[in-house]
């Protein structure tokens, strides 16, 4: 081989390296980016089950309010006395504090579990990013040995 070719496959090792190189990083940046956003969307899908649950636990409040003021009026037009139906009033009152707890629970748990999801994806993207820092190097590398090579090969370098 001529020093020419030779010079001439230095110069497309060391330009496929810098192009793989670059493909690379940008396939990691791509990849942060893509986590990133989809953090993004886990956070707001975490604000979102909490709202729904206190929307919801504030609904189901209402509701009880309002039965509870039915059950009231209902117990005194049977003309019973108030005292002995309490216990079936105090008891619907304890379920529907029950129904608010478990709804704000679960609000509470679509929360963090919207959190960690999103924990998660700023992670991989971190990952992906590194490994394509890594992916990179690796190209440059490859590369310049490559270049070296066929320096030392043909008596270039």
């Amino acid at each position: 081989m001529s020093s020419a070719l030779a010079i001439a496959a230095i110069a497309a090792t060391v330009i496929g390296a810098g192009v793989s190189a670059a493909s690379a990083s940008q396939q990691g940046k791509s990849a942060q980016n893509l986590s990133n956003y989809n953090a993004e969307i886990a956070k707001n899908d975490a604000i979102a089950a909490r709202q729904k649950a206190e929307f919801d636990a504030r609904a189901q409040e209402r509701k009880a309010k309002l039965f509870g003021g039915t059950q009231r009026a209902s117990m005194a037009g049977t003309g019973g006395e108030l005292l002995d139906m309490q216990d079936v009033a105090d008891m619907y009152a304890e379920e529907a504090e029950l129904e608010i707890l478990a709804i704000l629970y679960g609000g509470e748990m679509g929360y963090r579990a919207g959190q960690q999801r999103a924990t998660v994806a700023s992670f991989e993207g971190s990952v992906a990013k590194q490994k394509a820092k890594g992916d990179a190097m690796g190209s440059l590398l490859t590369g310049a040995t490559s270049a070296a090579s066929i320096g030392a090969k043909y008596k270039i370098v």
